[in-house]
Formats: structure tokens, C-alpha cells, sequence
């Protein structure tokens, strides 16, 4: 049995979806207009890493047989249970769903309500949370329409709202591009499209997506990682698109925003473009944007949970449970939250980029278990050391030994201090005289 190929355009519209978070909206036109005249390397930068990552992730989970737990057992099934927990739940209740209802709120609902009254934008923050995981649950209920849900009706939608903001403001532009900030215009947008961190989200999207396909009745494996893989395809050429129509809209606001927050930016944009209609339409974008990312990750910790407890907690209760937990955590506010994420999450980025790379070449070393779990270990190492020196800068505790150690890493500056140990690592561990593989079993 194969799916159609309304089918699969469907199931990669629901990927579409839920990759693209408010983040993914508001970094490419703040990104246009510093790159000015340099725009086209920058946004190539941008795509490499904040679409082609996500794509390779996708590929991997796919051909690792759904999920980053068989991906990370791997190199041991302790350790994919522990660093699939971790990265679930960063991605999942603790951190990322609770930023989504708090990024819908600030954005898309405070800039109605005309007050700066403590009170009442605490009780909206409240409401607001309840009624946006109110609806969330209300599709991840269903796991078995999940897909289809997203893909013909909330995808469509959020593609219609960018589109309107778009296709105006290339008609009519704001003003001209100016000459760039950047001296490496594509390594800015390399680098900023790495922190989009969508390639976490991708090895755990793609829980949902093979779930999904599953459950239409799609059993043969091949033709599982087949339609992941086109559905993978699907969603890339769309962010592209957006992030090339988002970042060209950006550079030809000219001088004419001279703030430097990105959400404010796009804020700017599109009131200035459509007038209070863009303010509308701004809020409805994000809104579904923040929606359709929180529906596949609350989905995805129910797929991940329920199998852990060995399906004793079934989906729907652990769906529910993850919920209540983020309606509590989004009620702390956004900045609250995002002062916790990122550090959290670019810590734990590394890890999964090397995972999804060894997966990807594993034919390369006939899938030595050495060079997995080497090569894991070179990265976590790299991370750890990272995470001791900003824990000792922050508590004002001398940790100048492991400071100079990690500063001596080639791309420190730019957060790949972790790829030099991971390639020495991989090259010990292919020759390493272990020649027993993996069991691809989580």
C-alpha cells in the first residue's frame, strides 16, 4: 500500500506547519535588512542551516525508523533514553510549548488590549493560555486526523496570512536596500539560521509524521522513511520560500526602521504595509504559526512518554499532562521563559546535529558502534566544558583552566566549539578494532 500524492502533499503541508514558529517568522527580515545589498549570500546562509539542518533531520529519522530514539540507541539505549527525555522535554512542556502560548500573547493579543495595567495583562496571559491549549488539545486528541487536519486546513491559512504580508510589500516596498552591516554576509546567515534550533524540532517531528503514516494503515518501512522523506522535501521548499519572501521584504524597509528587535521589526512591516489590517493579519500569522508548532510537539511528547512507560499511560493522558503543565509554565511570561531556553537548548543542539550526521553517513563506516559512541562522547565532552565555563562566569566562580582549554577550540566564538573533539573522536573511533554494529531497536 502506498499513499496518494495528495497524500503526501498533505502530510508535508502538516510539516510545513509545524516547523514554522514565530521564530521562523521574525529572524529573516531582520536578517534582509542588515544584509542590505548582500542579501541573496545571507539568506543562502540562512537556508543552509535553518532548513537544510531540519531537512537532514527528517532523512535520519526516517531512515533510523521514526524517531531520535532509535536514532541515539545507536550509541547506547541508556543514553537515547536520556538525551531523547532531555530533548523532548526542552522542546516539549517544559521550555518550548510554554513559549509558544507567551509568544501569542505578547505578539498577537497585548497590542490590542492599550494597557500597561500589571493586572490585566496578567489575567489575558491566563485566559489567552487557556483558550490556546484548549484548541491545541483539541487536534492532538485525534492523532489519527492530526496530519490531515494541520496539513488541509491550519497550513493553508498561515500560508495565506504570509503571503498577503509578502506579496505586498514586494509590490510595494517601503523603500530600497541599503549597503549591508555584515563583512561575511552568508556565515551571518549560516549562523543565524542555526539558531533557529529547527533541527531539534526535526528529529521529533518526525515522531508525528511516521505515527501518522502508520496509522493509514502503511506498514512497510521502506515506504514509511520514503514518505517522510518527501514530506522532509516538501516542507523545505516552503520555509525557503517564505524565508526568501520574509528576508526581501526585510531589506527593502531601508532605513526606515531603525529598532533592533526582530518581533518589533516585523510588527513594523506589516502595519506599515496594510495599515491596522497588518496588524491583524501579523497576529492571525503568528497565532497559527505558535499553534501548528505547539500541536506537533504536544503530539510528539504524547508518542515519546506513552512508549516510555511502555504504553502503561496512553497517549491521550500524557497529551493532557503535558498541556496543564505548559498552560502553568506559559503563565511565567516570555521573557522568563526564553532567559531559561536558550542557553538549555544550544547546549543540547550540538549532540543532536552529530546524530543526525552519523546517521546519515553511516554506510560510510559500515555502522561501527565505535564511531557513534566516540564520536558522541568527543561532542558531550566539548558541551560540558561549555556549559562549566558560562556556569562559572555567571556565579563569578575561577574556572580559567577549562576557560583557556575551551578557548583554544577552533569556531568557539561561534558556538562550534564542539566540532574539532567530534571529528578527532569519529576518526579514533573508525579505527577503533571494534566491528560489531548497532540493533536499530529503542
Amino acid at each position: 500500500m502506498k499513499l496518494t500524492k495528495k497524500q503526501i502533499l498533505i502530510t508535508g503541508s502538516a510539516l510545513l506547519a509545524m516547523f514554522l514558529g514565530a521564530g521562523n517568522l521574525i529572524f529573516p527580515p531582520m536578517l534582509g535588512q542588515q544584509a542590505g545589498h548582500a542579501l541573496w549570500p545571507a539568506v543562502l546562509g540562512f537556508i543552509v542551516t535553518g532548513v537544510g539542518l531540519p531537512l537532514l533531520g527528517i532523512t535520519a529519522v526516517a531512515k533510523a525508523g521514526g524517531d531520535l530514539e532509535y536514532l541515539a540507541n545507536r550509541v547506547h539505549p541508556t543514553f537515547s533514553k536520556i538525551i531523547t527525555t532531555i530533548v523532548v522535554l526542552c522542546i516539549g512542556p517544559l521550555l518550548a510549548i510554554p513559549r509558544t502560548a507567551a509568544t501569542t500573547y505578547e505578539v498577537a493579543v497585548v497590542p490590542f488590549l492599550n494597557t500597561t495595567d500589571p493586572s490585566v495583562l496578567s489575567w489575558g496571559l491566563v485566559i489567552t493560555s487557556f483558550i490556546y491549549f484548549l484548541i491545541t488539545l483539541t487536534f492532538v486528541l485525534r492523532p489519527n486526523k492530526l496530519v490531515d487536519e494541520v496539513g488541509k486546513i491550519l497550513t493553508p491559512l498561515l500560508v495565506v496570512f504570509l503571503a498577503i504580508i509578502i506579496i505586498k510589500g514586494v509590490i510595494n516596498p517601503l523603500a530600497g536596500s541599503q549597503p549591508g552591516q555584515y563583512s561575511m554576509p552568508f556565515v551571518e546567515g549560516f549562523l543565524q539560521g542555526y539558531n533557529t534550533m529547527d533541527a531539534l524540532a526535526s528529529v521529533i517531528f518526525g515522531m508525528v509524521i511516521v505515527n501518522a503514516i502508520r496509522l493509514k494503515g502503511i506498514k512497510d518501512n521502506k515506504e514509511i522513511a520514503r514518505v517522510t522523506v518527501w514530506a522532509g522535501i516538501i516542507a523545505a521548499v516552503g520555509l525557503s520560500s517564505l524565508y526568501i519572501g520574509l528576508a526581501y521584504i526585510g531589506a527593502t524597509t531601508g532605513s526606515t526602521f531603525t529598532g533592533s528587535n526582530p518581533g518589533q521589526m516585523l510588527a513594523y512591516i506589516t502595519e506599515s504595509l496594510l495599515g491596522i489590517t497588518g496588524k491583524v493579519v501579523l497576529a492571525l500569522a503568528i497565532t497559527l504559526a505558535c499553534l501548528t508548532t505547539s500541536i506537533g510537539l504536544v503530539a510528539s511528547s504524547g508518542n515519546f512518554f506513552s512508549r516510555l512507560s511502555g504504553y502503561r499511560i496512553s497517549y491521550n493522558i500524557v497529551c493532557i499532562i503535558t498541556t496543564l503543565l505548559s498552560f502553568l509554565l506559559a503563565n511565567m511570561g516570555l521573557a522568563k521563559i526564553l532567559a531559561i531556553s536558550v542557553p538549555l537548548l544550544v547546549n543540547v543542539y550540538p549532540i543532536i546535529i552529530v546524530l543526525v550526521l552519523l546517521a546519515l553517513f553511516d554506510n560510510i563506516f559500515n555502522g561501527k558502534r565505535s564511531v557513534y559512541i566516540t564520536t558522541t562522547v568527543g561532542t558531550v565532552l566539548a558541551v560540558l566544558a561549555n556549559l562549566l565555563v558560562t556556569l562559572a562566569d555567571k556565579l563569578g566562580v575561577q574556572a580559567s583552566g577549562i576557560s583557556k582549554l575551551v578557548g583554544l577550540l577552533p569556531l568557539q566564538e561561534q558556538g562550534l566549539g564542539w566540532v574539532l573533539p567530534a571529528v578527532v573522536m569519529a576518526v579514533l573511533g573508525l579505527f577503533s578494532k571494534q566491528k560489531t554494529g548497532y540493533q536499530n531497536e529503542a
